[in-house]
């Protein structure tokens, strides 16, 4: 004998498309509303600038970071290194022709300029001695060429004079020899002193201008 089930009036998958039609129902009213206004952003009040509205030319800044690096960039290099006493600029200063950048201190440098300068006042002080004893070899020559030159004078007068009393037999032939041969000797003496002097002229011309080349006149000067 059939027995009548009773028929159920929900079933677990009627439950189930029922609560995702409920589901969806739920969302899209909760996008429409938030679509609608009524939210709220939560600003802080330093991050907002309020400026008047005005007409003009659109600008809008973009924060980046980065490195920024010069177009040209030149490298100065200083003739002797040191150590930096000094600066007188900053960096991205504007510079002119000449104007002092750092004041360096080298020891070692300046010990070396010191010992130069002594070295140069030691060979003028040579030079000096040197021209002061030139000088006075100079002044000896002279006096001797005085003394020659008088020499020479007296000799021409006693043979000229002997010469005349030899014409008028007062004297011998021999006095007349000894007289004209001291005259000769006189001459010699004389022509060798010219020499002398001139030789010594030109050796001081010379020596003048060996100093004048190997003595310029010394720059101790450095920045």
């Amino acid at each position: 004998m059939d027995i009548q089930l009773e028929k159920k009036r929900f079933s677990t998958q009627k439950l189930l498309i029922i609560g995702g039609i409920i589901l969806l129902v739920a969302l899209i009213v909760f996008v429409v509303l938030s679509s609608m206004g009524g939210s709220k952003l939560n600003v802080e009040k330093e991050r907002i600038s309020i400026n008047t509205v005005e007409k003009g030319v659109f600008q809008e800044n973009i924060p980046v970071n980065g490195i920024v690096l010069p177009i040209t960039t030149i490298y100065l290099d200083a003739l002797e290194g040191g150590r930096v006493e000094e600066k007188f600029v900053e960096d991205g200063a504007i510079l002119k022709k000449g104007d002092p950048i750092l004041r360096l201190s080298n020891t070692d440098l300046e010990l070396s300029l010191i010992n130069q300068e002594t070295q140069v006042y030691n060979l003028l002080t040579q030079m000096q001695i040197s021209q002061n004893a030139a000088r006075q070899n100079t002044i000896n020559k002279l006096n001797q060429n005085t003394d020659v030159e008088s020499g020479l004078i007296e000799a021409k007068r006693v043979y000229d004079l002997n010469s005349k009393l030899y014409e008028k037999k007062a004297i011998g032939r021999q006095d007349l020899i000894k007289a004209k041969n001291e005259y000769d000797y006189q001459k010699e003496r004389m022509q060798l002193s010219k020499q002398i002097l001139s030789q010594d002229s030109i050796a001081v011309k010379q020596e003048k201008i060996k100093y004048k080349v190997v003595m310029p006149a010394p720059k101790m000067h450095w920045n």
